[in-house]
């Protein structure tokens, strides 16, 4: 049962992961964050926060604290680029 624990995890982790990059490509190439709910990025970044100290706190899976600490990485990544996106695009519309 523990290896299929262990497959299931390595599973969810690459799906995790691969489900982050498009978002984070895609920002970091067209520079804009106008179309990315702030609000919900904020919640996912601490729900990934809590998941991550539940982790460390009550799980000894290198694994699972290695998978939740790179969700909570990946999503304030998209939450920084939405926010510095933003902001830079309302500094530009300010100065025409």
């Amino acid at each position: 049962m523990e290896t299929l624990g262990n497959v299931l995890l390595i599973i969810v982790s690459v799906c995790t992961f691969l489900s982050y990059f498009p978002q984070i490509i895609k920002c970091l190439k067209t520079k804009k964050g106008e179309d990315l709910s702030v609000w919900s990025w904020i919640l996912w970044v601490v729900s990934s926060l809590a998941y991550t100290l539940y982790a460390i706190l009550c799980n000894d899976s290198f694994m699972m604290i290695f998978e939740t600490a790179m969700e909570l990485l990946f999503c304030a990544i998209i939450l920084i680029c939405a926010i510095v996106f933003r902001k830079k695009k309302s500094d530009n519309t300010d100065t025409k």
